[in-house]
């Protein structure tokens, strides 16, 4: 059986950890969250996530858009997912900055995100 495509979701709201991981799940991905850079970090190694998708403001020493950067020099191939709720304008100037595969805003559809991250990883 082929290996479920890992994503890693990374946001302070326990609310949206929670319904983006249970959206993953039911579609077939395997899914790790953590609600800091921190806890993101720890888990980069063992759960060896193929896209992140990740908040721009998060608490503790690094804000999203500082741990993409992070993120590319330790996997230069991941794909990674801005998903805020930050001004758009700001969240696309931010994710071209930081090169970010996609940038989504959290008041969008949660189906563009499942359509965007299946988009990313090749997934009909």
């Amino acid at each position: 059986m082929p290996r479920k495509p890992h994503v890693l979701v990374v946001d302070d709201e326990e609310f949206i950890l929670k319904m983006t991981k249970d959206l993953l799940e039911k579609s077939g991905f395997k899914v790790a969250t953590a609600s800091n850079t921190i806890g993101a970090g720890y888990l980069l190694k063992d759960f060896e996530p193929d896209l992140v998708v990740l908040d721009i403001m998060l608490p503790g020493s690094l804000s999203g858009d500082q741990a993409c950067d992070t993120l590319r020099a330790y996997k230069p191939d991941l794909k990674i997912v801005f998903y805020s709720g930050m001004d758009e304008d700001k969240l696309k100037e931010l994710g071209h900055r930081h090169h970010a595969d996609a940038c989504l805003s959290k008041g969008t559809r949660v189906s563009l995100l499942l359509e965007t991250i299946r988009d990313l990883l090749g997934i009909k």
